[in-house]
């Protein structure tokens, strides 16, 4: 089985122009709306945090969390979810019937509340449903309870994930009011989730369907209240599906490197809200001394540093972002170990590349190939590769301007990556 090491980041050294601009960005007073932002692109998408309850998730055709809007309200009422599991969707329910209020474990895009009863242990359970082998259905198997924000509650049980929608019925306790509903994943295409509304009985527009990597937003997290935990709100940043980073703390942010950070994590929260703090004295403040390499779903790489934050009067702050080119990933199976270290640069280049890698051990024969779009070798070469740090450097200016792949491979050794030459 192939697997991918994150060991090394591939950074444009010194003699590279590197892209850096400083960025604003606004939730709004008391954090009214979620803003999503295209690290890429620099788009940005608002919606409002009260505009949806309940949201699924839509990405993969296996995937079936469902979350609840715990950041729908600062300071005030937000939907709160509640398991039944003494009662069936037919049965009149009582507010004395509730079990456990089910929270978000803002661990993932794959599993919100609906999802937390799940048997750890079990693969096929998803929490709210199990997984019928015979079918390829998720079957729903869970009763809730949906306390809203304006205090009126609605019972609710997701009936089934099938072909790629999600069934659910949803009524007053006492079974008035019946509503089935179904949302499929097809109408959602490049969006992480489908968000629901009962106060329209549809669904909402909320996350651009153009892709985003991060969302400066309002959600519920476990706070250390002097050795007591406590569920609170707070404004900060969830990253998207297939983003990753790492923090960087106590270093000097122009001179960091980014190599020296080599394990990444793809937590919605790894950014989250402690890049900043708040005292009584001092107001909201941001270290100094901390950045963040980001990665993004198509492998480029950022540093970003916060620069200011304002807090909830205006949901308002900055930050200065720093492109430094794309990520490089070993890729490594059983027989492919060798490489320790991989430098390509410059990236974009228009005259020479230069290579520098490091072995662990000897390799003879490595065959370095350079390959155009069309799949057309455009130069090839061999040569040996000794234990420890190598460099090769070689031209390219004969070549048309384009996209092209590079490879190094031996018996012990394969790596790929994109090039750019102008």
């Amino acid at each position: 089985m192939k697997t991918v090491l994150h060991l090394f980041l591939l950074l444009l050294i010194s003699n590279i122009t590197i892209a850096q601009s400083t960025h604003n960005f606004s939730m709004g007073a008391s954090y009214a709306n979620g803003q999503y932002y295209h690290l890429g692109t620099d788009a940005t998408t608002s919606a409002a945090h009260a505009s949806w309850d309940i949201a699924f998730s839509v990405y993969g055709a296996t995937d079936a969390g469902i979350f609840i809007n715990e950041g729908a309200a600062f300071m005030g009422t937000a939907p709160k979810l509640y398991h039944v599991p003494t009662k069936s969707f037919s049965d009149n329910i009582l507010v004395s019937d509730l079990g456990d209020e089910l929270k978000n474990t803002e661990k993932s895009w794959e599993s919100g509340a609906f999802n937390t009863i799940k048997v750890a242990s079990n693969w096929a359970d998803y929490g709210w449903g199990t997984y019928n082998m015979s079918n390829h259905k998720v079957e729903g198997t869970a009763l809730y309870v949906i306390e809203l924000g304006n205090g009126s509650h609605k019972k609710l049980t997701i009936d089934s994930l099938t072909g790629g929608s999600y069934y659910f019925s949803y009524a007053d306790l006492d079974g008035s009011n019946l509503q089935q509903k179904s949302i499929s994943k097809n109408n959602f295409a490049n969006q992480t989730l489908a968000y629901f509304s009962f106060a329209t009985n549809n669904t909402v527009t909320v996350e651009p369907s153009t892709g985003w990597d991060w969302v400066f937003t309002r959600y519920e997290t476990i706070l250390d209240n002097n050795g007591a935990p406590l569920a609170y709100n707070v404004g900060g940043i969830l990253t998207n599906r297939n983003v990753e980073a790492v923090i960087a703390d106590g270093i000097d942010p122009a001179t960091v490197d980014a190599a020296n950070y080599t394990t990444t994590a793809d937590s919605l929260t790894i950014i989250g809200h402690t890049w900043k703090n708040y005292g009584f004295s001092t107001g909201w403040t941001v270290d100094a001394d901390r950045v963040y390499f980001v990665k993004t779903a198509d492998n480029n790489l950022y540093k970003i540093q916060f620069i200011d934050f304002q807090g909830s009067s205006t949901g308002q702050g900055t930050f200065l972002k720093t492109y430094l080119g794309q990520w490089t990933s070993i890729e490594s199976t059983q027989n492919y170990t060798a490489l320790e270290q991989f430098k390509l640069f410059p990236n974009p280049a228009s005259s020479q590349i230069n290579l520098t890698f490091s072995l662990d051990q000897a390799q003879e024969g490595m065959r370095l190939q350079l390959t155009n779009m069309l799949g057309q070798t455009v130069l090839e070469t061999s040569l040996d590769g000794k234990r420890g740090l190598n460099g090769v450097e070689f031209n390219v200016e004969q070549f048309n301007a384009g996209n092209y792949i590079l490879t190094l491979q031996s018996e012990q050794v394969l790596i790929s990556q994109q090039v750019i030459l102008n």
